[in-house]
């Protein structure tokens, strides 16, 4: 006896459902990869711009003990940092143009930030700002770090008020993750851990 076959050629592949759910699963961890990605490249922004910040404050204080020249002179108050929280994206490397003890030492003048001569500002990604400047714990709307050479000494100055240490915050809008850097009158700077 002779059993018939029920059909010659078997035809392998895949059934729309199994079509269907395979797609739908590939889409799903593509949609979940581009939101982490997306994530990280925002902290990777505020992670790079608090590591810029604490070169900048190197970057002042060689410039004071290199006696680098602010346009064709060497500056009498050294180079410094300057923060203002009016414009909270940005913050200027600048020469200090007034000796010690003249009226405007310490602080971020006219003049005193022009770039063609050496100075620098420094705009921050665009999901990032400063959101917090802090002389000793209290907090202040603007601040200036200098570095008086041939030391070079540090000066923390905010309206007025001397200080040993300023504490930044930089902070990513949107999410609010923040990242603090730490100057202190040794003119040490770091990025602290938050």
């Amino acid at each position: 006896m002779k059993l018939k076959a029920k059909n010659k050629y078997f035809i392998s592949g895949m059934t729309l459902i199994e079509l269907i759910v395979s797609m739908g699963i590939i889409v799903f961890i593509t949609a979940i990869f581009v939101a982490n990605y997306r994530s990280a490249n925002k902290r990777t922004d505020l992670i790079m711009a608090s590591q810029s910040l604490v070169s900048d404050f190197h970057r002042a204080q060689n410039n004071a003990l290199g006696l680098l020249k602010y346009g064709d002179e060497v500056p009498a108050g050294g180079w410094g940092v300057s923060f203002n929280l009016n414009n909270k994206t940005q913050y200027v490397v600048f020469a200090d143009l007034q000796p010690p003890g003249a009226s405007g030492y310490m602080e971020y003048g006219p003049g005193e930030g022009d770039i063609p001569q050496g100075a620098r500002i420094v705009q921050l990604p665009p999901v990032t700002e400063i959101s917090a400047l802090r002389l000793n714990g209290t907090l202040r709307s603007s601040a200036s770090v200098t570095f008086l050479p041939p030391d070079p000494r540090t000066n923390i100055y905010s309206n007025g008020a001397t200080s040993t240490a300023l504490e930044i915050d930089l902070q990513e809008v949107g999410t609010g993750l923040t990242k603090t850097i730490k100057v202190n009158f040794l003119g040490l700077a770091e990025v602290l851990n938050n």
